[in-house]
């Protein structure tokens, strides 16, 4: 586990997309939950970060598909790699709005 420590300056939506690029990377590609969920994570926060802003689906897709890999993965990197989006999305979901 890791703890980050923020101040009111942090750009929170470009901090989640570059977790979820860091956890794009490092998945392994063996379970499909984990091998597009954490790409879909990216590309999601990737445009949220740099491109506009969210989509009107933006945060449930998030939100199911983090659920899915939290679930369905096989390996400990699948079963967390959604939980910093999750937890933002729970006290922040005007990140994804």
């Amino acid at each position: 586990g890791v703890v980050m420590v923020f101040d009111e300056t942090a750009d929170l939506r470009q901090t989640l997309y570059e977790l979820s690029r860091f956890f794009a990377h490092e998945s392994c590609g063996k379970c499909f939950p984990c091998q597009l969920g954490s790409q879909r994570q990216m590309e999601i926060w990737d445009r949220i970060a740099h491109d506009g802003g969210a989509r009107g689906t933006d945060k449930q897709v998030l939100l199911d598909v983090g659920f899915t890999m939290t679930e369905t993965s096989l390996c400990g990197l699948g079963q967390t790699a959604a939980s910093a989006v999750l937890t933002a999305l729970q006290r922040w979901p005007e990140l994804a709005e």
